[in-house]
């Protein structure tokens, strides 16, 4: 079935003209059309050579579900009609690529799980409403070029609930469900049921070709871990999706968000851990100079009662506060170190004329005991840092072995 440009396609509340074929698939062929107003849509046609009453049927409930339902990764049907020759037809809104289009472009790592949830979401509700997909496929996920907005669309062979249809539809067997590339393992039996897990299998494989571009079919296949280290955890998720038995797999798509939440914590935790238990807290190393080299006495200045000892340098406020801790040290004539005024390389006490000699040489003096208790200090300060640092990396450690073992433990 071709239709050429221009043909014009009516239903009770438009027209539609249609522009280019956009793609087609095994129950219809997709055009882009202009509505009489000129705004871009897309039509899907029901193939008159592939149409029996039970791909007709399937068409129908296809229309009446995504005519009804609104949920944003979801494809909206607009409106439906028939062609002046009898086909079927419905209108939805125009995408102009398809996650297939964005795959093979390349998707960075870190934009896989935002993608990958829409897709989620959308299953989620189709099957909230009784509704699974059962050819779900990179070519099925209709996007902007972006990926900002993804929809589920071709609901064509789903399977739904018999209260949502006015018309029961079974599948007949030994009739192909899905494209064979992404059919789950009972897809391929016959007689065998496929039910929302057959879509579980299908989206566990377009998880992991996002991440590595390669569908795993069988064993042996490389892990997320090799292409994306930091995203290692889902390959234990993957790995249960695509399970041979249905039973084995997550039963909802709840239960693989909530894996992927697990997995997500779980990882975060092992990486602190790992990198709690390979911190090395080294010995805090004295960067004082005034701890190793005492300051040298160079000049004085006296006038009227002050005396002013000049220093060879500044002296910092810890090595001045050693000074005044010293402890064990000789008094000169009433005046400990307390007294003492400091000012970058000066230091100011009064004195008279008599005390002056007296006070240099006891000041010399102070001046190597002042470093030397300085050293001391920092040395102190720096065996208490490092206990402490230890002993917050071990209440990290139990705290990160604790969350990591209610994480693994608990199931909901």
């Amino acid at each position: 079935m071709g239709l050429k440009k221009g043909t014009a396609l009516r239903n009770a509340f438009d027209t539609y003209t249609i522009q280019q074929q956009r793609g087609a698939g095994g129950s219809g062929v997709v055009y882009e059309v202009l509505d009489s107003e000129g705004s871009a849509f897309a039509i899907k046609i029901l193939d008159p050579t592939k149409t029996s009453s039970v791909r007709l049927k399937r068409f129908k409930n296809e229309i009446d579900f995504c005519s009804r339902n609104t949920h944003e990764n979801i494809i909206r049907v607009l409106g439906s009609g028939v062609t002046e020759t009898g086909e079927t037809f419905y209108v939805m809104p125009l995408f102009s690529c398809t996650l297939r289009n964005v795959m093979s472009k390349g998707i960075k790592p870190d934009a896989v799980l935002p993608i990958f949830s829409q897709i989620l979401d959308g299953v989620e509700d189709a099957h909230l409403h009784g509704v699974w997909h059962r050819d779900l496929k990179p070519e099925n996920i209709l996007c902007s070029p972006s990926a900002d907005t993804l929809v589920v669309a071709d609901f064509g062979i789903a399977h739904f609930e018999e209260e949502e249809l006015l018309t029961v539809v079974e599948t007949k067997p030994g009739e192909r469900l899905a494209n064979f590339l992404y059919a789950a393992p009972e897809q391929k039996i016959r007689g065998k049921s496929a039910d929302r897990r057959a879509d579980i299998y299908a989206l566990g494989l377009m998880l992991y070709e996002m991440y590595t571009g390669d569908v795993p079919l069988g064993t042996g296949h490389r892990g997320i871990a090799e292409v994306a280290p930091a995203f290692a955890y889902l390959d234990a998720l993957i790995d249960l999706m695509r399970r041979q038995s249905p039973d084995e797999r997550p039963a909802t798509i709840a239960d693989i968000k909530g894996l992927i939440q697990r997995y997500e914590y779980e990882a975060v935790a092992l990486q602190k851990l790992s990198k709690i238990n390979g911190t090395v807290i080294k010995s805090s190393e004295i960067d004082e100079p005034l701890a190793e080299v005492p300051p040298r006495l160079v000049n004085f200045e006296w006038d009227r009662g002050q005396l002013t000892l000049i220093l060879d340098r500044p002296v910092t406020r810890k090595w001045v506060n050693a000074l005044y801790q010293m402890g064990n040290y000789s008094s000169v004539m009433g005046k400990p170190p307390g007294v003492f005024v400091f000012n970058g390389n000066r230091a100011g006490v009064p004195a008279r004329e008599h005390e002056v000699q007296l006070v240099i040489d006891y000041f010399k003096g102070w001046l190597p005991l002042a470093s030397r208790n300085l050293k001391s200090l920092l040395e102190q300060a720096a065996r208490k840092e490092e206990a402490n640092r230890k002993e917050q990396l071990r209440i990290e450690r139990e705290a990160e072995e604790q969350r990591l073992r209610v994480l693994r433990n608990i199931r909901i």
